[in-house]
């Protein structure tokens, strides 16, 4: 009976892989302009962007994220949800 429920805990964490893998395929994540703090939680936080797909930039308006490498998104969410400030939302990916 263990094993079913291994198993059956094995397959969920496989189909939520491949799920995410095939959503990042047409989605990518957005900075929302105006609404960055800066406060660097997706770029510094446990839960933050895992392929350094982020940067926080300096410049004239202050320091605010970017989207630096957007053909490394996977569209995983972590950073969306990790933004108390709504900075960030997923897009469909525009060719």
């Amino acid at each position: 009976m263990g094993y079913y429920i291994i198993g059956a805990i094995v397959a969920l964490w496989f189909i939520g892989g491949v799920y995410r893998h095939l959503q990042g395929k047409n989605k990518v994540v957005h900075v929302v302009e105006g609404k960055c703090t800066g406060c660097k939680r997706c770029v510094t936080n446990v839960r933050k962007c895992k392929h350094n797909v982020l940067e926080l930039v300096s410049d004239e308006s202050g320091q605010h994220i970017v989207v630096k490498y957007p053909d490394k998104c996977t569209a995983c969410g972590d950073c969306v949800s990790i933004c108390k400030f709504n900075a960030l939302e997923l897009v469909k990916l525009t060719k």
